[in-house]
Parts: structure tokens; sequence; C-alpha cells
């Protein structure tokens, strides 16, 4: 039987594409992996002929069906197999991880704008300040970091961490986790729970896959290219 195909773009630098790829393996789904280089000139191209947004993540399924939005590809494993790992057993910690999930997919614009994600690059001290004072600074980038926080202290009062639900990695855990490479990136210190909380979520086994695939593409494609963004 033929694979579903996955459409990634840059591991680096593409937030979304770790959301999708994450479902897929919490939803135990078998897939065939392709990756677009974002920052290519054919790369606009190549994304609308594989995605009707134009965007990845798509997963390409062998009837045809195309699932271009990386929430849509969580709740359809999540159809296919309940039992799967996207969403936790417990009624309660669902619904909660699904309010979690709907929010950091449909708001924080500002903070994904404001501090882009790049997982190789690390931003230096200039001019005696930390690059990350002026970003922060960036229109909507202070408040939704601190909705974040709350976010995060909320769960983990309700559910005793070190994921948003509890032990278990979840989808939610999946769209938070390119959130949180960005504080790790510009070297933004949050409070210390905050800080524990990046730090579960950077080492989750997810994403230490992830992050160990950025370095090889960095490898693959040139440092200088993937230091240069954004």
């Amino acid at each position: 039987m033929t694979k579903p195909v996955l459409y990634l773009g840059s591991a680096w630098s593409s937030s979304w594409s770790v959301v999708g790829w994450m479902a897929c393996r919490l939803g135990g789904l078998a897939v065939e992996e392709r990756t677009i280089f974002l920052s290519r000139p054919d790369s606009p191209a190549k994304l609308r002929a594989i995605s009707p947004s134009g965007r990845v993540p798509a997963l390409h399924l062998p009837d045809g069906t195309v699932l271009w939005d990386s929430l849509a590809i969580a709740e359809w494993l999540w159809e296919r197999d309940p039992a799967c790992a996207i969403w936790p057993r417990d009624p309660a910690k669902r619904a909660h991880a699904r309010c979690m999930a709907a929010e950091l997919h449909g708001h924080f614009d500002e903070v994904r704008n404001g501090l882009p994600m790049n997982l190789i690059k690390r931003w230096p001290v200039k001019d005696g300040l930390p690059s990350h004072v002026k970003l922060m600074n960036r229109p909507g980038v202070r408040t939704g970091t601190e909705r974040l926080e709350a976010i995060w202290r909320d769960a983990l009062a309700r559910h005793g961490g070190p994921y948003l639900t509890g032990e278990a990695f979840c989808f939610a855990d999946a769209v938070m986790a390119p959130m949180c490479s960005r504080y790790v990136t510009y070297g933004v210190e949050l409070a210390p729970e905050s800080m524990a909380f990046i730090a579960a979520q950077m080492e989750s086994p997810l994403m230490r896959a992830w992050r160990a695939r950025a370095e090889r593409q960095a490898d693959e494609i040139g440092r200088e290219v993937v230091l240069q963004y954004p």
C-alpha cells in the first residue's frame, strides 16, 4: 500500500512543519516525508502545487485527499485512531488540550513574526544589549509572551507537568514546542517556572528528533545560509 506523503518546510525555520510532523508521530501514521526548502526562488510554485493554501505542512493521502493544515491533520489522525497520542484519554484533559491547541493555532502571530523561529542560530549581545530587548518590544510580542506564560502556569497547576496535560506529550505540546524554541533562540529570560517548562519542551523526544533534523539540514545546505535567516 502506498504511504501518505507529508510535505514539510525547512526544519530550522518552518514552525508549522514541526507541528504537522509531530502530529503524524503522535498519531502513529507512517508517512513518506518530502521537504521543500522555503527560501528558494522556486519554492512558492512548489508550495502551490502541493497545498491549496500554498503552505506546509500538507498531508497527501493515497485516496487523493489533501490535508493542508496542522490542526486538521491532527483531528483526522485522532478520528482515525482515538486511542493514539494526539489527545489525552481523559475527557477533561482532552478538552483543555484542545482549547490550548486552538488558541495557539489561531493566535500569537505577533510572537511568531516578532521572534521568527530559527533552531540553529543564537542571537548575540550587541552594543551592550541582548538582541531580544528590541525584539520583545515589537508590537504584541510582550503581551503574547505574557499570555503564553499564563497558559503554562495554568496547565502546570492543573496537571502537574512536565507537559501541558501532565506526563504525556500530546498535540497541544506539539503546537507549543516551536513557540518555546523562540525564547531559546533569542536568549529571552522568563520566570523560572517558564524556563523550566521551555526546557522540558525542548528536550522532549520528538523535539530532540526535530532539532537533529534541523542540524542535518543545516549541514546539508550550508550553515552560512541557515544563519542568514531571518
